[in-house]
């Protein structure tokens, strides 16, 4: 566990804004880290940006349950709309909420893109880039500890991902426009297990062609929740 102590002041004062009850975590995800963390129901999840411009995928199972996992389809389906900002669910294939989305000082993410993985970086950049860190290797090393297979591993909630999409229907991945200290919140629904890959990407404008941190802070349930 690494706290946020040597990070600028100004950058932890706006990561820590406003929190939702009393700290019980920090954590750094180094560059292309990953991890996997466990919430009781009511205790909510800062996923924070602390150098800008980088991508968290993140994917959330029922802890009870893990053939129980999010889906983005059934999420867009429920609220009728790609853009899932405060006061949005992310559910479950089977239609029941995993997390809720509370304070999110960015309300640009995605959830259309995938996942980087082995294949699709070969066939974008080629065969020498097929064995490069990628995002679903990173998701199913950190789930493999609970018996969830790569071929498991469900489509994520992509944090601070900016994936416009236009009239016609195309859709680009272009720079994020999270700052430094930017953050979401989320909410657990249920006991939960959510797992998050920071970002790998460096051939693309995903992170801003650079793996930079990620920051998360786990806050206790409320006394009413």
């Amino acid at each position: 566990m690494t706290s946020f102590d040597r990070i600028d002041e100004a950058i932890v004062a706006r990561a820590l804004a406003q929190e939702p009850g009393s700290r019980l975590r920090t954590q750094i995800i180094p560059p292309q880290g990953r991890v996997a963390v466990e919430l009781e129901k009511g205790q909510t999840l800062r996923v924070v940006d602390l150098d800008g411009q980088q991508v968290a995928d993140l994917i959330c199972f029922n802890r009870d349950d893990l053939a129980e996992k999010f889906s983005p389809n059934v999420s867009v389906m429920l609220k009728g709309n790609i853009h899932l900002t405060t006061g949005d669910y992310l559910y479950s294939v089977d239609a029941r909420p995993l997390l809720r989305i509370g304070h999110d000082t960015v309300g640009c993410h995605d959830v259309l893109a995938g996942s980087c993985c082995r294949g699709l970086n070969r066939f974008r950049y080629g065969p020498e880039a097929e064995h490069q860190p990628n995002c679903r290797d990173n998701l199913a090393a950190v789930m493999a500890p609970y018996g969830v297979t790569i071929r498991e591993i469900p489509y994520p909630f992509n944090v601070f991902m900016n994936v416009p999409v236009e009239a016609d229907g195309h859709i680009e991945v272009i720079e994020p426009v999270s700052k430094p200290g930017d953050f979401v919140d989320l909410i657990a629904e249920r006991n939960v297990v959510v797992a998050i890959s920071n970002c790998p990407q460096e051939r693309n404008e995903c992170n801003g062609f650079a793996a930079t941190r990620l920051g998360l802070v786990i806050y206790a349930a409320e006394a009413s929740a």
